[in-house]
């Protein structure tokens, strides 16, 4: 069942994809409720909290994905990384590294929390 699950999710996943997905939960998608909200525009807001919806599938999915298969990359080099990063904010951007698919998979949650919430928010409107 988890070799399915991985050969399923390797043949979707894109880099390129993934990043689109977090650029349209956390830039476009959250200006362009607010815009719609304002027009009340609210065929189009439901629209695009299904998009989000279906962003927040893909970016939860992946994470659990990559969960499975993680190696730490930085494993056995704690010595060389200690010497390498000067600055105390590196250290935030290892952190994160090192917990990617763990925090792809809250961030999947969270999207598609806020997206379910804006959606119930706008049929209640509509």
């Amino acid at each position: 069942m988890v070799a399915q699950f991985q050969s399923a999710m390797a043949s979707i996943y894109n880099g390129w994809f993934l990043f689109g997905c977090l650029l349209f939960s956390f830039v476009i998608f959250p200006s362009l409720a607010m815009k719609l909200s304002d027009l009340r525009k609210f065929g189009f807001l439901q629209v695009f909290c299904w998009i989000a919806i279906l962003t927040s599938i893909y970016v939860l999915l992946e994470g659990a994905a990559m969960a499975v298969t993680w190696a730490d990359p930085f494993a056995g080099k704690e010595g060389q990384m200690a010497g390498a990063i000067h600055n105390p904010k590196g250290w935030i951007i290892v952190a994160a590294i090192l917990v990617w698919p763990y925090l792809l998979m809250i961030l999947g949650s969270l999207i598609g929390y806020l997206a379910i919430r804006d959606l119930r928010r706008v049929r209640r409107a509509a």
